[in-house]
């Protein structure tokens, strides 16, 4: 079967929608060609295409996750460090 622009962008969206709507995905390659029934030389051009977009980073062990920019990732952090340097709400209190 033959791709085509439109193949190639619906798989596109297929796989980054996947990546989206559930975080802690992790797929390899392999993986990834059985999940959405596609060849090799698609898969390996879409998923280095999401990382190049920075939708996914690959590990060096070859494993496909969500990017999340470091930037994203301080700002998540901030409110918890914030939350744990505050202590206990109501420490001594009786329920």
């Amino acid at each position: 079967m033959r791709a085509t622009r439109g193949r190639i962008e619906n798989l596109v969206m297929r796989i980054q929608d996947d990546f989206l709507r559930t975080p802690w995905l992790a797929l390899t390659s392999a993986t990834a060609r059985e999940r959405f029934g596609v060849d090799e030389t698609s898969c390996e051009a879409v998923l280095n295409a999401l990382a190049d977009a920075h939708v996914v980073s690959r590990s060096r062990h070859g494993i496909y996750v969500r990017d999340f920019p470091d930037a994203e990732r301080r700002d998540v952090a901030k409110p918890l460090r914030a939350r744990q340097q505050a202590g206990p709400r109501h420490a001594g209190r009786a329920a």
